[in-house]
């Protein structure tokens, strides 16, 4: 008889292709939680609530805005350079 720990076999099992894609959207968004942290200053936030919630709604939509002004720049050049 087998008995079933779930320290043991988690789900999705490593090494599995469910696997694989959780883990890279995972490690995507702590990419933008570690930009956060060290460019926006969310590292210092030590404080709960509409505060905390009012800074981090504010610093999400500067690295949005940032991160699309940048897709469009960069979609811009790439479209340049094919022309000339």
């Amino acid at each position: 008889r087998i008995q079933t720990d779930l320290r043991k076999h988690a789900y999705p099992a490593r090494g599995s292709e469910s696997f694989t894609k959780l883990y890279n959207k995972r490690t995507a968004v702590e990419r933008v939680f570690a930009y956060l942290k060290e460019y926006f200053g969310m590292k210092r936030t030590r404080h709960r609530g509409v505060r905390a919630g009012v800074d981090f709604q504010l610093s999400t939509l500067a690295y949005n805005l940032s991160k699309f002004a940048l897709d469009k720049l960069n979609k811009q050049l790439n479209s340049f350079q094919k022309v000339a």
